[in-house]
């Protein structure tokens, strides 16, 4: 693969992973250790192309955790995390990482092909836009501010749902250009903090873990400061990570109270019906218990860390899945594959007759062998466990890089039709987190990348001249390709 400055990377992460992975495996006298830090470090920089949101290294890295999660947990507690049986964990992982590294060369190649013979293939200046912020800060303090009033739940619209959904998540991609924007002119700093707790106070005390997704975006947005490849980037770095500690270490707790025990209490909660259906009531429900298990989480951190641990792994089903099929359960010869397709591509609105889709569950009990509940809960097997139980080994791997070329034509074609350059960052990390969770089950994440960026493109394009004129900018035409023109300035 030639060496690309938009690209700058690629080699020096490389021999960076051949480094750190050779001191860690002859520190922990183990490969499995040392192949997972070069998995990691390579295939974040294949992928992190300059100028365009670290989204796509974020998928990986994220990614990265759950396969890596629960082995370094078995390595420094002595058992694996969770309640079922894994299999061979090793020979899980391996295969799991080479699945990344498949998938990162994957979204690299193509993204490169179709840029390279674009005139994305150019750094697209985007110039500082001080009078967006304040509409922009208006319209989305306007837009979360129903939740406050109604629980908006997409579920709601039936056979339309995965639509609405995401013209829902639409409010995500101004949210994230408003952080941009004051990150990059560096003034209503206090506008990022009230737009940020504006939308996730709401989403406190759900019964799923929803605050979450503005934590993503925004730890997404800090880190588009952040540019390894510019000369003196260590300094900047160290200074980033001393200002973001503190912030990290409140998230980390926070995390560790919910999976710890606070889930399972507003789970209950909403179950028996003593949560209240205002947002208010959700938000004392969750202050009220967080208090409550902070202090146990300090006396006794152990079971809060594996609680964690425990969600933040899932390589347990496909260490099953390999060892149930083809012992026990033949592989399905792309019937999975075949319904993927069909789900992406038939939309339901217009075919209501179209099948619905098993359970996650019904997939993980026949293609693991384990008997996990069927109603009231969706437990899935992985898009690498069911690529596996298609097609096995070599039809997994072909399959994940095909995934991979498919997530870099969309990364790339978003890049590509967002109209106004402001935009662009935001639409792509909106539209390739339908792909960050490596549990997902491919039927529905291949569906849900597909309409993602349908629908972002629409409303993109909807709303790009009104997004220009409070910028009081034009669309400016790709420049000459400089590879310095970022969404967002370095501190």
């Amino acid at each position: 693969m030639r060496n690309d400055p938009q690209y700058p990377l690629t080699f020096s992460w490389l021999l960076l992973a051949l480094m750190i992975g050779s001191f860690a495996g002859v520190a922990t006298d183990n490969l499995s250790a040392a192949y997972a830090i070069v998995t990691l470090v390579t295939s974040c920089g294949l992928v992190w192309r300059a100028g365009d949101p670290p989204i796509l290294p974020f998928i990986l890295a994220f990614q990265w955790v759950s396969v890596t999660a629960g082995y370094w947990y078995e390595r420094w507690y002595g058992s694996f995390p969770g309640y079922y049986r894994p299999g061979d964990v090793e020979h899980t992982m391996f295969l799991s990482l080479t699945g990344l590294l498949l998938l990162a060369i994957g979204i690299r190649v193509a993204s490169q092909l179709i840029l390279s013979r674009t005139r994305a293939t150019a750094e697209d200046p985007v110039i500082a836009a001080p009078n967006l912020v304040r509409p922009l800060f208006l319209v989305v303090m306007a837009s979360y501010s129903v939740e406050y009033v109604y629980t908006l739940s997409a579920r709601e619209f039936g056979s339309m749902a995965s639509f609405v959904q995401r013209l829902l998540e639409f409010r995500q991609v101004l949210l994230v250009t408003l952080w941009l924007e004051i990150l990059r002119s560096r003034k209503h700093l206090a506008w990022l903090a009230v737009s940020f707790v504006w939308a996730t106070l709401p989403r406190l005390g759900g019964y799923y873990s929803d605050f979450k997704s503005p934590v993503i975006l925004l730890l997404i947005a800090l880190a588009a400061t952040w540019r390894p490849w510019e000369e003196g980037w260590w300094k900047r770095t160290v200074v980033a990570v001393a200002k973001a500690a503190p912030v990290l270490a409140a998230l980390l707790v926070l995390l560790l109270v919910w999976q710890g025990g606070l889930k399972k209490n507003t789970r209950l909660a909403h179950d028996d019906g003593s949560i209240g259906v205002a947002a208010s009531d959700r938000i004392a429900f969750f202050a009220e218990n967080f208090r409550t298990e902070l202090p146990l989480l300090f006396e006794a951190p152990e079971p809060y860390v594996e609680a964690l641990v425990e969600r933040m792994s899932y390589i347990t089903f496909f260490s099953r899945v390999l060892e149930h099929v083809p012992a026990r359960e033949p592989h399905a010869e792309g019937e999975l594959l075949s319904m993927a397709m069909q789900n992406a591509f038939v939309p339901r609105f217009l075919v209501p007759e179209k099948p619905e889709l098993p359970s996650d569950s019904y997939y993980t009990r026949r293609f693991a062998g384990v008997l996990v509940a069927e109603t009231g809960t969706s437990v899935s097997i992985g898009y690498m466990a069911e690529f596996y139980a298609d097609w096995g080994l070599g039809g997994m791997f072909l399959s994940i890089l095909a995934f991979g070329l498919w997530i870099g034509v969309i990364a790339a074609m978003v890049r590509v039709l967002t109209p106004a350059p402001i935009l662009r960052f935001a639409a792509m990390t909106v539209v390739l987190l339908a792909v960050a969770d490596f549990e997902q089950q491919f039927i529905k994440g291949f569906a849900a990348l597909n309409l993602n960026a349908m629908v972002t493109l629409v409303l993109v394009r909807v709303a790009s001249p009104w997004v220009m004129r409070s910028a009081q900018q034009t669309p400016v035409p790709p420049a000459s390709d400089t590879g310095h023109a970022l969404p967002v300035s370095t501190p």
